[in-house]
């Protein structure tokens, strides 16, 4: 809510929330401690310098001398402008110069400790996503997960591998073969129903969550699904207003997924079963519905927001109109968008009325309310609601949302 709402008060605390991360990393390198060091060093050295030299080397006139000198002694560059003439003032240059070589030693080793654990972390999974807003988060493993990632990214212009994050249980080895191969991809290694695991892919300011079938491991089906459920839940609780697309294997765990608020389930086992069915009653079928659903094919399956001046118009009409723009209208995706706020403004729109019996129907209409559910090939003189997209099939895919 506070995304949609507050953009710009989000994004604040986004970069605060950064800044303060940052600055905890710092202060456990002693960063700002080594930072008082060197300035302290550089004050009390140069104006230690200037006071010796002062009256006796033409190079120290002023404050500005002997800080420039502290400096590039510090900092091990030594232009060999100002320098000492002086007993004393080759003393405290050896003392300047021995701080500044310890100095920069220490930064070194300090800067080589943070790329070497950031490096450790990333090949172990063991990173998070809290720089990230707007990306899409999977979570689980298939056998064929680079296949997946692949067409991912190609079927979506605008989601970048930098912006698509795993979860899964996959060794390292297998997660520095996605990263590879896909440069800028985020792999996190931990369980999918681990909320600790989940808070490390910024859920929150995700727009979208896939949990997959998890085939990682030796598991049952039943396992499977029951992980997918449990995982579904703690996502939903973590960050209820992100939109959560669920596969599983048997229909029985749908209603599960309902409860726990997921958008979209997909029952890819039972697509399966439909397929080989339809073969003993239909021929071809499965050739139709490859193209139909083919990600590499510009004129297969895809929904397509409604223009807004077709909201309330009717179906015939939206359907002339995308013919002409080489798009067959074959039904429509009804109340679509997330399943709470779909809830949500349902029960809004039937809490508007005086009348007590009007109110129990509207009422009993928003508990029967389906999100995402497809009308398909209605009358022509059915007439479209809001929250509506169109089922097209058609000549170009539309952009991908």
């Amino acid at each position: 809510m506070t995304t949609k709402l507050f953009p710009a008060l989000d994004t604040a605390r986004q970069k605060l929330d950064r800044a303060r991360a940052l600055w905890a990393r710092l202060r456990a390198e002693n960063v700002p401690h080594l930072v008082a060091y060197f300035g302290t060093i550089l004050v009390v050295g140069g104006a230690l310098m200037l006071w010796i030299e002062k009256d006796k080397n033409p190079a120290f006139h002023n404050l500005e001398d002997g800080l420039w000198w502290a400096l590039v002694t510090l900092t091990t560059i030594g232009y060999g402008d100002k320098y000492p003439i002086t007993t004393l003032g080759h003393a405290v240059g050896a003392v300047v110069v021995v701080f500044g070589v310890g100095m920069v030693g220490v930064v070194t080793a300090k800067i080589a400790t943070i790329l070497v654990e950031d490096r450790i972390k990333e090949a172990r999974g063991l990173n998070d996503a809290s720089r990230l807003t707007g990306h899409v988060v999977v979570l689980g493993w298939k056998p064929d997960m680079h296949l997946l990632v692949d067409e991912m990214l190609r079927v979506n212009p605008r989601l970048k591998a930098s912006h698509l994050v795993l979860v899964n249980l996959a060794d390292e080895v297998q997660g520095e073969q996605l990263r590879d191969r896909f440069p800028g991809l985020m792999v996190l290694h931990g369980d999918v129903v681990d909320p600790l695991v989940l808070r490390r892919a910024n859920l929150a300011h995700a727009v979208k969550v896939i949990l997959l079938a998890d085939e990682s491991g030796d598991r049952g089906a039943e396992e499977i699904d029951a992980r997918t459920v449990m995982a579904a839940m703690t996502v939903s609780s973590m960050a209820p207003g992100v939109y959560k697309c669920a596969e599983i294997l048997d229909r029985k765990y749908a209603e599960h997924l309902k409860l726990a608020r997921c958008d979209e389930v997909i029952l890819s086992r039972e697509y399966s079963r439909f397929l080989l069915v339809s073969s003993t009653v239909s021929e071809g079928i499965a050739h139709v519905l490859h193209d139909l659903i083919d990600v590499s094919d510009d004129c297969g399956l895809a929904t397509v927001a409604v223009p807004p001046e077709f909201v309330g118009r009717t179906f015939g009409e939206l359907a002339t109109h995308l013919r002409g723009h080489g798009r067959m209208l074959i039904g429509l995706l009804q109340d679509t968008g997330r399943a709470s706020e779909i809830k949500q403004e349902a029960l809004r729109d039937a809490q508007k009325t005086a009348d007590i019996a009007t109110l129990v129907e509207n009422l009993r209409r928003v508990k029967q309310l389906e999100p995402n559910r497809p009308l398909l090939n209605p009358p022509e003189g059915h007439v479209i609601e809001r929250h509506s997209l169109a089922i097209t099939i058609g000549r170009t895919r539309p952009d991908p949302v």
